[in-house]
């Protein structure tokens, strides 16, 4: 009886503690399950053991997946085993193509060599305890490695070596058979050369031998279809812009309108961005060209176009912006406002376009501060060789910002030219003067030099025309007669009024000037001729004699 209850109690105890056990597994279990469910929870790369398992087994469902036809989701399985590398070393712009192309080659590889038993991997446990930083599988040089993280926690990647190597690894061992228990390999071949997204299947299949040898890592019907590609969309780009603006004009013509005007500049940056981002995703997803080789090349073209096409769509777009804010504010064409305006607006373009190199060169994987530093230098280089142009550029910037005049202003410089003000640019100003010639001064000289604007503050100029009389001569009747002449000439302004003044007494004559005003300053050449000509003609009419300068000789004889 004592036997059967202590049997009874010991069996009480065994289940409970195998119910405890169930309970604490499920738990563990439950959480990890609901850890790795997360759409954000990070792959298991804690040991070199741990990313194995998560690069082999992510990789084998992606094969799964794509053997069953659903290539969306073969991606997204992958997707972990492309974490479990390290492409710091890449370009941002390139790492997702070259991390699917080497994690294909791993899995072909590992799948054919031979890897340590499992509890001869160094797990996370093993990690701390010995103080590893890098693991590497015996007999090769595919090393896993911490990568270099802010965090405590480590994380074992494929190193960038590795990354770097695998195609030459992968056919260093394609000709082994792949292990009984592995996955048997990633398919890369017949993915490589398989048919992408735009292309039947049955279309490939159906193409001659020659057609799917390879060619430097592609097949050449991929080769063919890049080379199509390229043609036609160059081609479509040209004609674009050779008949878009035919396009446009008759639109013009039949809408009565001016899209042309604003429009075409828009279209060629426009066509060459979508010509480079389309032929991005055709060649990876139309055409499977994945071999990194074949692909940067062309990667790094069509990066450049695409930010070489926006950059000169919003230099466009900005100068279309400028044009709205001039016509909403009424500017008048050419004047200092509208190259204040217009200055901005480039200064804007060329910070975004300085902006779009520095990422272009990240995004490429340039060294960007490296960039930036040779940009300065390379920039005080230009400065020193173009001291000119920047001086012209500065003495671009204070006239508009002074404005000592106006567009349409008379002015006249100290090395004696003359003109109308026609046009201020951003390296000269150009004047117009009475002989209809059009003089460009360099900016920096007219900032530099001391100028006479003749239509500040008013518009009103006055000219001098100096007169001499002979001595006895009327100096009342002379008075009236200048001012009578003043006054019927029709370019003369009646307010103010002309004058006379009496200047001074001179060696041969009594030295008067007539004093008048005109409504602009290019109208003094004509004003002084038609008055001179008229004095002439009415001192003669009135006797009034107008001496030369004459001199009396005595000649002393002495005897």
């Amino acid at each position: 009886m004592n036997t059967s209850n202590r049997f009874s109690k010991m069996r009480v105890v065994i289940r409970y503690l195998v119910v405890l056990f169930l309970t604490f597994a499920i738990s563990v279990n439950s959480d990890a399950g609901d850890q790795t469910a997360h759409p954000l929870a990070p792959p298991n790369t804690s040991s070199p053991r741990a990313t194995l398992d998560t690069f082999l087994d992510s990789m084998n469902k992606a094969i799964d997946a794509y053997k069953g036809g659903d290539r969306e989701a073969a991606k997204k399985l992958a997707q972990p085993a492309v974490q479990c590398l390290n492409l710091e070393a890449e370009p941002p712009a390139l790492r997702h193509l070259v991390g699917l192309d080497a994690a294909l080659y791993l899995k072909e590889i590992l799948d054919r060599i031979e890897i340590p038993p499992t509890q001869e991997i160094p797990d996370a446990k093993t990690v701390q305890t010995e103080k590893i930083s890098s693991w590497t599988i015996p007999y090769t040089e595919i090393t896993l490695a911490t990568a270099k993280e802010e965090s405590s926690a480590k994380r074992f990647l494929f190193t960038s070596d590795t990354i770097r190597n695998s195609e030459e690894f992968y056919y260093k061992v394609k000709h082994l058979p792949y292990k009984p228990e592995s996955g048997h390999g990633a398919l890369y071949e017949q993915f490589a050369s398989s048919a992408g997204a735009i292309i039947p299947q049955g279309l490939i299949d159906s193409l001659p031998n020659w057609a799917k040898e390879t060619f430097f890592g592609q097949t050449a019907w991929q080769w063919i279809g890049l080379a199509l590609y390229v043609f036609i969309g160059a081609g479509i780009v040209l004609l674009i812009h050779k008949y878009g603006g035919k396009a446009l004009d008759l639109l013009d013509r039949i809408l009565e309108s001016n899209f042309k005007r604003w429009v075409f500049g828009l279209i060629l940056p426009a066509a060459i961005i979508v010509f480079a981002r389309a032929g991005l995703w055709v060649t990876v997803n139309g055409l499977h060209i994945i071999d990194a080789d074949v692909y940067l090349p062309i990667a790094y073209v069509l990066t450049f176009l695409s930010y070489l096409g926006t950059v000169w769509l919003i230099g466009v777009l900005f100068n279309r912006i400028a044009d709205v804010v001039i016509a909403i504010g009424g500017f008048v064409a050419g004047d200092m406002d509208v190259q204040l305006i217009r200055l901005g607006f480039e200064i804007l373009t060329v910070i975004i376009i300085i902006a779009a190199v520095i990422q272009l060169g990240a995004r490429l994987g340039l060294p960007t501060y490296s960039l930036v530093a040779g940009l300065g230098i390379g920039g005080i280089a230009v400065a020193l060789a173009g001291r000119e142009a920047l001086s012209n550029l500065l003495g671009t910037i204070m006239i508009i910002l002074d404005r000592p005049f106006k567009l349409g202003d008379y002015i006249t410089l100290s090395d004696g030219e003359r003109g109308a003000v026609a046009e201020v640019g951003f390296r000269s100003t150009r004047i117009r003067t009475r002989d209809d010639i059009l003089i460009s001064i360099p900016n920096s000289i007219v900032a530099n030099t001391k100028m006479i604007n003749e239509s500040a503050p008013v518009s009103l100029s006055r000219i001098r025309i100096g007169i001499g009389v002979a001595y006895g001569s009327d100096l009342k009747g002379v008075e009236d007669i200048l001012l009578k002449l003043a006054e019927q000439n029709e370019l003369v302004v009646r307010e103010p009024s002309p004058r006379i003044r009496f200047r001074r007494f001179g060696d041969s004559a009594l030295e008067l000037e007539l004093l008048c005003w005109i409504d602009l300053p290019e109208l003094k050449g004509p004003t002084i001729h038609q008055l001179n000509w008229a004095i002439y003609e009415e001192f003669q009419k009135k006797g009034v004699e107008i001496p030369f300068p004459q001199r009396d000789v005595h000649i002393r004889t002495d005897k």
